[in-house]
């Protein structure tokens, strides 16, 4: 009895380390996943601010051509820019990083449901 008691405790100490190694894994890699949307997320980001810092350079040398100065293609374009900023800066964020937060959850709870039903078949 006291030897069924012995293994009992054995087994279930080595069942509750297993446990936190599960637990330690299993958040290891939701959080390599979300490091990676972040990341991917992050470099599209960049990746789309460059091409239309190019693309808003163009448009202002089109618009230089077509005024005959410039100076005024620059100047107009930076004024929409101003004008867009100030947009963007008054009430866009919260919208935008809500969208982003809820992309982020939605992501992640998939991948943590396919992991946990993997786990359990």
């Amino acid at each position: 009895m006291n030897e069924s008691i012995k293994e009992l405790a054995r087994d279930l100490k080595e069942y509750i380390e297993l446990r936190f190694d599960w637990i330690a894994i299993n958040a290891s890699d939701v959080l390599s996943h979300l490091i990676s949307l972040v990341l991917q997320k992050f470099f599209a980001i960049l990746l789309l601010a460059i091409a239309l810092l190019f693309l808003m350079f163009a448009l202002a040398q089109y618009l230089g051509d077509l005024m005959s100065n410039p100076v005024f293609g620059y100047l107009s374009i930076g004024f929409v820019l101003l004008l867009l900023s100030i947009l963007f800066l008054s009430n866009t964020p919260r919208f935008i990083f809500r969208r982003i937060k809820e992309s982020l959850v939605y992501d992640l709870s998939n991948k943590i449901l396919v992991k946990n039903k993997d786990h359990d078949d």
